[in-house]
This record gives C-alpha cells, structure tokens and sequence, in this order.
C-alpha cells in the first residue's frame, strides 16, 4: 500500500507502523503489535494485540439475517460469524507508560487474552505501566487488569474509570438491568472492581484525565462509554473503544444496533455524531475492534461513511 499522510497529523503515516508478532488462529494473521510515532517521538502510541474471538455475524446490527449476510458477502467479509480483532492502546512518555483498556484476560472467550503474552514478546514490562484509563467495563476491556490470582497485572499502576460506568456496573442491582447472558459481565466487573477499587478515580465526560489525554462522551454501548482523545501539540488521535465497532457496518449503517450496545437507540445517536466529528476533523482514530491494529480514518461516503484503514 503506498504511503498516505493525514494533513491533520503528519506524524502519523502508514510507515509509521510496524508490523511484529504471531498470528491469531482464531481471526487469521494479525500482528500482535503496531507502533506509530506523533509529534516526533516525544510521545508513541502503541497498538498491541489482546487476541480475537468469533461471535455470530446475527449480532452485528437489528436488521433481518439476509440483510446482514448480503452486506457482508458484498464486502469480502465472511457471512457466517464475525471474527473480531482486540486492539489495546498504549502511551509512552518517555520511560512510563499510559495503557488505555487492558483486555480479557484468562477467563473470557477463546482467542482472547493475549495481552500479558504480548507485552512481554515487545520487551515492554508490566511494571513500567503508570495508568489505566478504561473506555468501559466489558470483560474484553476490564477483565485483564487481574491475574488469575486477583492481584493487579499492572503493579505500579493508577486506575481510572469513568464515573457512570463504575456506578452502573458496581450496583448490586444491576442484575435487574441486565439479560440474563450479562449477568457474567456484571458478576466479573464487581470481582475487578474489587481488586483494583483502592486504586481507582472515576472522571466525567469532558475530563483530562491525564496531559494531553481528554475523556470524550460516547455514551450508549454502556451507560458511561468514552472515547479519548489523545494530544500532541497540534496533532491528534482519538482511541475509539467500542464507540464504533465493525469496519463496515459501523460506518455505513451507523444506525444498525448490534446485540453488543446497551441502550441501542443512544449508541446511534452517538455514532452519527462522533463518524461526523471525524470525518470533518480528520482525526484519526484507533479502533479496539477495527483490524488490522485498529488505525485508521473515516471517510464520507454519500449519506454514510467508511473506514480507510491503516492511513
């Protein structure tokens, strides 16, 4: 692919990213680690591979099953199950590192929870990373922040969550509010809460949670979903989290609800805004479940929108 530069962040081009790392069987060949560099090396971003796992493509969007496989096949995509890839972010600052989600971890789906692995393969140890900042707590983001002893992988680390989401997750009733096939992620939740609680702040919407990292409402996948945006002089990159999801169906069918979203009907809303926001602004973005290592940018396409990946 020939070289493409984003005139909003010249920092970040496609040979930025190098590709390391072994394949994952369960989604084919995805490098386990991507680097790209903005504002000249004073601060790297580093997408780096949790895994992946296969869920049933009938989840991707409220729409008839036909509908669905049609879009799919006409989009190269296998229309039988839709294999997800979990891009985690990380921020270095010189020694010290920000990590933005932390992954499965054992206990969630096959394929998944291959971060600890993955960090050790970069040379990268558990102990330089100072902060977690989660966009939510599904298990594919909050699950690894533990062992399978309960002990924090990231022991030096402070823990930042937003405040409606920790509110949501660690209320006893919860349960009331949740299908019963979620009942797992809230019973998981608590059980990291637990773990990591002391260590925890919770933050708004609208916060700097951190210089140059500012939370960004993205409500509607969950009750307190953010998104953040990452700062470096002028350039800027947003890390998406589940705000927007599939690299077709999240782009041109942003009002499609999948399974996965909370409160589908917000979830939309917040879509159409934040694919508008983009495009306008051309920031880039890093997607945690947009392959290849979720770096991209996002296109006006007639009344919808697309995803160019890796530019």
């Amino acid at each position: 692919m020939p070289e493409q530069t984003n005139p909003s962040c010249t920092g970040l081009t496609r040979r930025n990213l190098i590709g390391a790392g072994a394949a994952l069987a369960a989604i084919g060949a995805t490098p386990a680690l991507a680097k790209l560099s903005i504002l000249k090396g004073t601060r790297e971003i580093i997408s780096i591979s949790d895994g992946g796992f296969v869920m049933p493509a009938t989840m991707l969007g409220n729409r008839p099953a036909d509908e669905i496989q049609a879009l799919l096949r006409a989009n190269n995509l296998p229309v039988d199950a839709n294999r997800t890839v979990l891009n985690v972010t990380l921020i270095r600052d010189g020694a010290d590192y920000t990590i933005i989600d932390c992954g499965s971890g054992a206990n969630f789906l096959p394929g998944s929870g291959k971060l600890a692995a993955n960090l050790e393969a970069a040379g990268i140890a558990k102990e330089a990373i100072k902060r977690v900042l989660f966009t939510h707590a599904h298990p594919d983001h909050l699950w690894g922040a533990i062992d399978d002893f309960d002990t924090d992988l990231f022991p030096n680390a402070s823990y930042s969550m937003p405040e409606a989401e920790w509110a949501f997750w660690s209320d006893p009733g919860v349960y009331s509010r949740l299908p019963e096939d979620r009942h797992a992620f809230a019973a998981g939740a608590q059980r990291i809460f637990k773990a990591i609680g002391e260590k925890t702040s919770r933050f708004r919407p609208g916060t700097e949670v951190t210089p140059g990292i500012l939370a960004v409402d993205s409500a509607g996948h969950t009750p307190g979903h953010v998104c953040f945006e990452i700062s470096a002089g002028n350039e800027r990159l947003m890390v998406l989290g589940d705000a927007l999801t599939h690299p077709v169906i999240s782009f041109r069918h942003p009002d499609w609800q999948p399974a996965s979203d909370a409160d589908g009907a917000r979830a939309a809303v917040t879509r159409k805004a934040l694919l508008d926001r983009l495009a306008t602004d051309r920031i880039p973005v890093i997607g945690y479940h947009l392959p290849p290592q979720g770096l991209g940018r996002v296109e006006r396409d007639g009344p919808a929108y697309r995803f160019v990946a890796g530019a």
